[in-house]
């Protein structure tokens, strides 16, 4: 397993905030991050080293990740 961290900045939808969870892999990762990310941009990062910045985005036809 591998320790993950979402890291989220103050940004007019919500205050800083720091969570980490432990998954297996980096798309296991973003099954957890999907009850965070909602509405807000987050920085997914793996024993210190930045993967991803991500958002999840929502649409008439369902959410979707923004991976950047």
């Amino acid at each position: 397993m591998t320790t993950f961290t979402l890291r989220y900045a103050e940004d007019g939808l919500g205050l800083e905030k720091r969570v980490e969870f432990d998954a297996g892999n980096p798309a296991q990762a973003l099954l957890i991050a999907q009850g965070e990310a909602e509405g807000r941009w987050a920085e997914l990062s793996a024993d210190g080293k930045t993967i991803c910045r991500l958002g999840r985005a929502g649409t008439p036809a369902g959410d979707y990740w923004v991976i950047l």
